[in-house]
C-alpha cells in the first residue's frame, strides 16, 4: 500500500512527533510499504498535499493539538479516507481529561478526587482535603504543565497553568504512587476489545513530568516484571476495556492508571501514544506480537472499520 505519514503541528510535542514518526516510517518500510510524508509546521496550516494526496491510508503520528483533538481525523472524514488513529469524537474526548474522568465515573471506574476549574471560576471554599494537590491542564498533554502545591502556594500554581489553557483539573496528590499503562485496541476480526500490559512507568520523581518523559530518568518495567497481585492486575486489564469502551473507541490507545496501595485509579487515555525508541508503545507493542505485527493489525483494524462505516 501506499501510505501517508502526517507529522509536526501546532503542538508543544512537535520534535516528539518528528521522532515517533520515525519509528512508524521505519515500520511500514520494512513491511514493504510505500510511504508519503507530510509534515504539518508549527504553525499549524496545512500544506496543499494533504488534499491532493492519493495514498491509500493516513497514518497520522501527532501529538496534542491538531493530532489529538479530532481536528487532522475530521479532515479524514471529509476526505473520505481511511486513517490510522481513533475517529472524532473519541479523540476529542481523548484531549478533555474532565470529559474522560466523568465518563469513566459513570462506567464505574475509580478516578481521583479532581475538580475542572476556568479561569473566571473562584477556588471552592470547601475544595476536598489533601495535603498536596496536582495542577494540570484539561487538555494538553498528559505530562506537559504539571504543578504541584499545598492549599496555600494553589492559586499561584493555577494562574501559571491557566497560563497554558483555559481550563484546569486540581487533583489530589496520589502518595505513594505508582503509574502503569495498557495498551487498547479493537480487533475487528473477531470484534474484541485488546488489551496488552500493564507495564510500570519508574520515574525519578514524585510525579511523571514531560522533563523526564523522554529522558533516561524513566525506566519502563515491562509486563512480566511489574510485581502487582493478580487481582489489581485482572482490574487494570477489566477497567483499561471498559474505558476505551466508555470513550467509544475503535482502534487503539494507550490506558494510564494510578496505583496506591491496593487503590486502583484511572488516570487518562492517550489516543496518539508516542513511538519514539524510548517510548513505552514499543514495549507494549512487544505484547502484542511486536511492532510490525501490532502495526500490520492496526492498518487492517483501519481499513475493515472504513469498510464498515460505507456499508
Amino acid at each position: 500500500m501506499r501510505i501517508c505519514l502526517v507529522k509536526g503541528g501546532p503542538s508543544l510535542e512537535y520534535d516528539v512527533s518528528l521522532k515517533s514518526a520515525q519509528t512508524i516510517r521505519t515500520t511500514l518500510e520494512e513491511l514493504g510499504h510505500e510511504i508519503e510524508e507530510i509534515l504539518i509546521p508549527k504553525t499549524g496550516k496545512l500544506p496543499h498535499a494533504l488534499f491532493t494526496s492519493r495514498c491509500d491510508l493516513f497514518y497520522p503520528v501527532m501529538h496534542g493539538h491538531m493530532g489529538e483533538d479530532g481536528l487532522i481525523q475530521a479532515l479524514f472524514e471529509l476526505l473520505d479516507r481511511p486513517y490510522v488513529s481513533e475517529d472524532v469524537l473519541t479523540s476529542s474526548i481523548g484531549m478533555d481529561k474532565d470529559t474522560q474522568l466523568r465518563l469513566f465515573a459513570q462506567a464505574g471506574i475509580p478516578t481521583a478526587r479532581t475538580v475542572c476549574l476556568r479561569q473566571s471560576d473562584k477556588l471552592p471554599d470547601r475544595l476536598f482535603d489533601a495535603e498536596h494537590y496536582i495542577v494540570k491542564m484539561n487538555s494538553g498533554g498528559s505530562s506537559i504543565g504539571i504543578e504541584k502545591a499545598d492549599r496555600k502556594g494553589l492559586d499561584a500554581a493555577l494562574a501559571r497553568v491557566f497560563e497554558l489553557d483555559e481550563r484546569v483539573l486540581v487533583q489530589e496528590e496520589i502518595s505513594p504512587l505508582r503509574e502503569l499503562e495498557c495498551l487498547v485496541f479493537y480487533d475487528y476480526s473477531d470484534d474484541e476489545v485488546k488489551v496488552a500490559g500493564p507495564i510500570e512507568v519508574s520515574a525519578s520523581a514524585p510525579y511523571y513530568v514531560y522533563e523526564n518523559k523522554y529522558s533516561d530518568r524513566v525506566r519502563c518495567i515491562p509486563p512480566e516484571e511489574v510485581l502487582i497481585d493478580e487481582e489489581i492486575r485482572n482490574k487494570i486489564t477489566q477497567y483499561a476495556a471498559r474505558a476505551f469502551r466508555a470513550v467509544h473507541g475503535s482502534l487503539y490507545m494507550r490506558v494510564d492508571f494510578f496505583l496506591s496501595g491496593s487503590r486502583l485509579m484511572i488516570n487518562e487515555i492517550n489516543t496518539i501514544p508516542g513511538s519514539t525508541p524510548s517510548s513505552h508503545l514499543l514495549v507494549l507493542a512487544g505484547q502484542a506480537g511486536g511492532m510490525k505485527a501490532f502495526v500490520s493489525n492496526l492498518i487492517g483494524n483501519a481499513l475493515i472499520r472504513y469498510n464498515r462505516k460505507k456499508v
